[in-house]
């Protein structure tokens, strides 16, 4: 198919895409502090049952019992299983290695769910979207460095991230705008509940009763990943085709620098400068494309 007839990206889907890794940039911050003064499971666990209460009574109240039934609830309750190893992972890698080590390898998934999406869902992807993708990448990994803590366990935390993310991806696509999407944020929560219960079961009698100082940051930080996973799931259930949407995943890195520098004190590098700028780059570039590629597909 000529790259001309692929569909650009709707604006306000990527702009609700960006503002989703923002969040998640935020919440991200918020864990790897509360990280130093509890174990990740519990945190997960708190941030999984303020938002499965709030997601319950938003649903009972909208749509009443009608709104729990998922038309494909064995691909929802995947994707929540998903979710629930992609947030141990995740808060764990934190705990052990800096944001900006978590986020080189992390960024590894738009890669990998275009490819995945090339060869199971047969998605058009096309040389300029590749190229962004690609470029992207190399940004990230001059960010990063050569300088991974191989042999941390955080590493291979981040790893494991990285591939149910990209599993995770794949079968959003796959549910599509299908369900309703409260109930898919639903269970993702679920998922991330249910997941980290089972692996923080024996730390679950010696958990300590949060310090009033930092409550408000446990709700915050809840409230940033209902926003995170909200965006970036509506984003990716209506976007055209999942290359036109994960690269903006690379926003994350921005707001990781700058989080490192006024949070945890981290002042950025020259490599740090050049890569983000390649990143920002590659993301400007691929708005570009799309409002190109909409302004071909209405024959402007």
């Amino acid at each position: 198919m000529p790259n001309s007839l692929l569909k650009g990206e709707s604006l306000l889907i990527i702009a609700i895409s960006l503002l989703g890794w923002a969040s998640f940039a935020f919440g991200d911050a918020s864990v790897k502090y509360l990280a130093q003064s509890y174990h990740p499971s519990y945190l997960v666990i708190l941030c999984a049952t303020i938002n499965t209460l709030i997601l319950t009574g938003f649903i009972a109240y909208k749509k009443g019992l009608k709104g729990f039934v998922a038309k494909k609830k064995k691909l929802m309750m995947v994707r929540g299983a998903l979710t629930g190893g992609i947030s141990y992972f995740i808060v764990s890698a934190l705990h052990y290695i800096p944001i900006a080590d978590v986020y080189g390898v992390t960024f590894s998934v738009p890669f990998i769910a275009v490819i995945l999406s090339f060869l199971f869902l047969k998605e058009e992807v096309g040389r300029h979207r590749w190229t962004a993708i690609i470029v992207g990448f190399m940004g990230v990994l001059i960010v990063v460095g050569p300088n991974f803590d191989v042999g941390g366990v955080g590493f291979y935390y981040a790893i494991s991230a990285m591939a149910l993310m990209g599993a995770s991806v794949i079968t959003m696509r796959m549910i599509g705008t299908s369900e309703y999407m409260p109930l898919v944020f639903l269970y993702n929560f679920i998922g991330m509940l249910i997941i980290n219960l089972i692996i923080g079961w024996d730390i679950i009698s010696e958990l300590p009763v949060p310090d009033l100082n930092h409550v408000w940051l446990i709700i915050v930080n809840a409230l940033l990943t209902l926003g995170g996973i909200g965006a970036t799931t509506y984003a990716l259930a209506h976007a055209k085709s999942t290359a036109s949407i994960t690269p903006f995943l690379y926003s994350q890195a921005l707001w990781g620098v700058i989080l490192g520098y006024f949070v945890f004190n981290d002042i950025p590098t020259l490599p740090t400068i050049i890569g983000l700028s390649i990143v920002i780059g590659a993301g400007l570039y691929m708005i570009y494309r799309e409002r190109q590629l909409n302004k071909v597909r209405s024959g402007a």
